[in-house]
């Protein structure tokens, strides 16, 4: 039964490994149409600098860029319905007369926009890792387990919840302060129940 949540999180490692490198061609795109001189030194250091433990070729390049481009208005859309049906779930369930029948309504549009990019992600991942020769996807497995490995180090040394924060020392904290994500969360209930 462990194995289930194990491969989820492993196949959503994955696709946001993917989605990472996706975006990092799009950035490479965005500034190579900035750059005016010497386009093509530029192109070829960037390329090597963003994606240069895959080795990718110029078509490789582009090819995954038109992938990125054919979906990109897709997934814009996707995330904006998901962070919108976050926020209607929200405002059910902060309502001072909350309606279970609307919170249930409310928790199924969530889970079907996320749904919805994960399928998006998906297909993005799969479309790319056509692109990419067998020892490009041995590189690509690679680079994820140690990735994993970092991250499950991480989790290791720093428990969710007890993750250090830069430049804050755990004795000068004063228990009985609010982070900024509770005061925002304060002040938004409060102007609530002014309404």
């Amino acid at each position: 039964m462990k194995r289930a949540p194990n491969r989820l999180f492993t196949f959503i490692i994955a696709a946001a490994m993917l989605v990472t490198l996706s975006l990092a061609i799009q950035a490479q795109t965005t500034q190579q149409q900035q750059s005016t001189s010497d386009t093509g030194l530029t192109q070829t250091s960037q390329a090597d600098q963003m994606l240069g433990p895959l080795n990718l070729t110029q078509d490789q390049i582009q090819k995954i860029r038109s992938i990125n481009a054919e979906l990109q208005d897709e997934r814009d859309d996707a995330n904006l319905r998901l962070r919108m049906a976050q926020r209607s779930l929200r405002q059910a369930i902060q309502s001072p007369t909350p309606d279970e029948t609307l919170i249930s309504q409310r928790s199924k549009e969530v889970a079907d926009a996320q749904a919805n990019t994960i399928r998006l992600r998906s297909l993005t991942e799969a479309r790319i890792l056509q692109v990419l020769t067998p020892d490009q996807r041995i590189k690509l497995r690679e680079l994820r387990r140690e990735s994993m490995m970092r991250r499950n180090a991480n989790q290791q040394q720093f428990p969710r919840g007890l993750q250090r924060q830069p430049n804050v020392s755990p004795r000068n904290q004063n228990p009985n302060t609010l982070t900024p994500r509770q005061q925002r969360r304060l002040m938004k209930q409060q102007q609530q129940q002014k309404r």
